[in-house]
C-alpha cells in the first residue's frame, strides 16, 4: 500500500476521457479536449446531469418549443442550479450594499467619480474628464464604455455601475462550476468550487471599492478558458474580445493565457494544428491590442504622451516602457528584492490562501497573471498589492483556473479526495471572516452607515443646478458628477492629481460657479482658500452652511440659505 499518493481505485485515472451527453436531439457530440497534461477530454456543451436521470440521447424532444426548452431546464443539474442561485445572491447581497455604500457617501471622485463622469461624457459623444484632468481614453482605454451609452442615456449613474458590477462578479461562478464540474468530472465539485469563488475576498473587495471597468475583465476570461478546453473558437474570442474591451492591460493576461494555451495543446497528442494556432492567434491578438492602446490611442488623447501610469507607478524603474523593462532584466535581483517585501508576502498569501493554495499545484495556467502580479509587486503604489482594491481583478482568473487545475491533478491521490473539499471550504470561510468586507466577516463596518450628517449633505447637493461648473469635496463629487465641468477640490485653485501631474486644461478659478465643500474633508493647507473663498468679501456667497458642510455660489446670485431653511 502506497503512503500519501495510495489510491483509492487502481483502475481510477484523474485523466482519462469522459462522454457527457449532448440535448442535440439525440445526437452525440465530441466537444473537444482537455487541457491538462495532454489528455483529452470529451465534454458536452450542456450543462451536468445527474446519471440517475433518463438518457436524452435515446429520446427524441416534443416538437413544441416551449416543451422543449422544459424539458433541457429539466436535465440541468441541481449542482448547477446552486451555481447559479449563488452567482444570483451575490448580485443582490453586494449590489444592494453598494448601492447603500454610494447612498451614505461612502464613494470618492477617485475613481467612482472618474468613471460616472467619464460614462455620461461618452453617452453624450464627449470625453474630457474634469475630474481626472485627463481626456477619458488617454486615461484608460475602456472601450466597454459605449455599452453603457443606452443606460447614461436613460439616467445610469454609480447606484447603476455598482448593481452591473457586482453582476458581473457574481457571473463568474458559472463559468467557475463549468470549468471545474468537466476537470473534476463531477458536478458537485464544480459548485464548491463557484461558492469558494463566490466567498473569494478580493472579489467581494472589488465589489467595494467604488466602481472599475477591469472587474469586468474576470467573467470574460474565466469563459474564454471554459471555450478554449471545449475547442469552441468563436466564443473563445468573443470572450477575450470582451475582456480586453473593458481595460487595455487585459490584453497582457490575454497573451498569457494565448501562450499557455499554445503550450498545453502542444503537449497534447490529439489537439490539432488549428487549435495551435488559434491558441496562438490570442496570443498575437494580446499583444497588437495592448501595443495599440499603449502606443497609439492614449498618447493620441494625451498630448502625445504615453500612459500617465507608466511614470506614476513604475517611475522607480525607468521613466518610460523601454526602460523599465531594461531595468527589471538587467536588475532581477531588485526585482527579486521588492517582490520577497513582508508586504508583498501577505498579498500572495491574501490571494492564494483563500483557494487553499491549490493555484501552486497549477503553476502553468497560474503564469497567466504574472504581468499583473509583476506590475504591482515593484510598483510604488502600496494599494496596487492589497486585495482590498480592483489591482487584483486582472489576476482572479488565473487564479481560479489554476486553482481547479490544481485540484485535478492532485484529486488523484486518496488524501486529496478526503481532505480537498473540507479543506476548500474552511479556507474560503475563515479568510472571508477574516479578510472579505462580506456581511458575515470582521470588516462589515467598510460600508458606508446613515449619519445624522447625510441630510445636511444631500440639502447641499440639491442646491447645486444641472448644468452648471462646480468644485466638490472628495465624498460629494459622485453626486454632482453628470455635468461637463466637475472638479475635486482643491482643484482648479491648487492642481492636485491632475492629468499628467501638470496644468494641462486646468481652468481659471473664476469659470467655477458653485462650490460644494464638506469641511471634514479640507485638508489644513487648504482651509484658509477656503475660508478667502465663502468668508466676507470672497468670491462666493453662501447659499447653505450647516453641519461643516457649505454651498457657495459666485457671488451675484439670490440671498442665502440659512442651516434652518427647508431644502427647496
Amino acid at each position: 500500500m502506497d503512503s500519501q499518493c495510495e489510491r483509492d481505485d487502481p483502475n481510477f485515472d484523474s485523466e482519462a476521457p469522459i462522454n457527457t451527453k449532448s440535448l442535440d436531439h439525440g445526437k452525440s457530440l465530441d466537444h473537444g479536449k482537455s487541457l491538462d497534461h495532454g489528455k483529452s477530454l470529451d465534454h458536452g456543451k450542456s450543462l451536468e446531469f445527474d446519471d440517475s436521470m433518463t438518457d436524452v440521447e435515446t429520446r427524441s424532444l416534443p416538437p413544441h418549443t416551449t416543451d422543449r426548452l422544459i424539458d433541457r431546464l429539466a436535465t440541468i443539474h441541481p449542482a448547477a442550479w446552486l451555481a447559479a442561485l449563488g452567482a444570483l445572491i451575490f448580485t443582490v447581497v453586494f449590489g444592494r450594499l453598494g448601492v447603500q455604500h454610494h447612498r451614505n457617501f461612502g464613494t470618492w471622485a477617485f475613481d467612482m467619480g472618474i468613471y460616472d463622469q467619464s460614462f455620461w461624457l461618452v453617452s453624450r459623444g464627449k470625453s474630457w474628464v474634469t475630474v481626472r484632468g485627463l481626456d477619458f481614453w488617454g486615461h484608460h482605454v475602456n472601450l466597454i464604455a459605449v455599452a453603457f451609452a443606452p443606460f447614461y442615456w436613460l439616467g445610469a449613474g454609480p447606484s447603476f455601475l455598482y448593481v452591473v458590477q457586482a453582476g458581473a462578479l457574481g457571473a463568474g461562478a458559472v463559468p467557475t462550476y463549468l470549468l471545474a464540474r468537466d476537470r473534476m468530472r463531477n458536478p458537485w465539485l464544480g459548485l464548491v468550487f463557484a461558492v469558494v469563488y463566490l466567498m473569494y475576498a478580493p472579489i467581494q473587495w472589488i465589489s467595494w471599492a467604488n466602481f472599475h471597468p477591469e472587474s469586468l475583465v474576470i467573467t470574460p476570461l474565466l469563459f474564454a478558458w471554459w471555450f478554449a478546453t471545449q475547442r469552441r473558437w468563436r466564443p473563445f474570442f468573443i470572450s477575450i474580445v470582451i475582456a480586453m474591451s473593458a481595460r487595455e492591460d487585459a490584453a497582457l493576461a490575454v497573451f498569457m493565457m494565448g501562450l499557455v494555451l499554445w503550450l498545453t495543446l502542444w503537449r497534447d497528442a490529439e489537439a490539432g494544428r488549428r487549435d495551435q494556432r488559434m491558441a496562438l492567434a490570442a496570443a498575437a491578438l494580446g499583444v497588437v491590442w495592448y501595443a495599440v492602446c499603449t502606443r497609439l490611442v492614449i498618447p493620441a488623447f494625451n498630448q502625445g504622451k504615453q500612459p500617465f501610469y507608466i511614470g506614476y507607478f513604475y517611475g522607480n524603474y525607468g521613466s518610460n516602457a523601454v526602460e523599465i523593462a531594461q531595468t527589471i532584466i538587467t536588475r532581477p535581483d531588485r526585482v527579486l528584492s521588492d517582490a520577497t517585501q513582508p508586504d508583498r508576502l501577505r498579498f500572495y498569501r491574501d490571494l492564494l490562501l483563500p483557494w487553499g493554495g491549490l493555484p501552486l499545484a497549477g503553476l502553468l495556467q497560474l503564469a497567466m497573471a504574472l504581468p499583473q502580479t509583476l506590475a504591482s509587486v515593484i510598483g510604488l503604489s502600496p494599494y496596487a498589492r492589497s486585495i482590498r482594491y480592483q489591482y487584483t481583478a486582472v489576476m482572479i482568473a488565473p487564479i481560479v483556473i489554476a486553482s481547479i487545475e490544481g485540484a485535478a491533478w492532485m484529486w488523484r491521490y486518496r488524501i486529496v479526495r478526503r481532505f480537498l473539499v473540507p479543506w476548500l471550504l474552511v479556507c474560503a470561510y475563515v479568510s472571508n471572516v477574516a479578510w472579505s468586507p462580506s456581511p458575515i466577516s470582521a470588516n462589515q463596518g467598510v460600508w458606508a452607515r446613515p449619519t445624522e450628517r447625510h441630510e445636511a449633505l444631500r440639502t447641499a447637493i440639491d442646491l447645486v443646478p444641472d448644468g452648471v461648473s462646480v468644485a466638490a469635496t472628495y465624498s460629494l463629487g459622485p453626486h454632482l458628477s453628470h455635468r461637463e465641468q466637475i472638479y475635486d477640490w482643491p482643484n482648479p485653485w491648487v492642481p492636485a492629481y491632475w492629468g499628467n501631474n501638470d496644468t494641462y486644461r486646468l481652468p481659471d478659478p473664476s469659470t467655477i460657479e458653485y462650490i460644494v465643500i464638506d469641511r471634514n474633508h479640507v485638508g489644513p493647507e487648504q482651509q484658509q482658500l477656503l475660508l478667502d473663498l465663502v468668508g466676507p468679501g470672497g468670491e462666493f456667497e453662501v447659499l447653505y452652511d450647516a453641519a461643516d458642510v457649505v454651498v457657495g455660489r459666485r457671488s451675484g446670485g439670490s440671498a442665502p440659505i440659512s442651516a434652518g431653511d427647508s431644502n427647496p
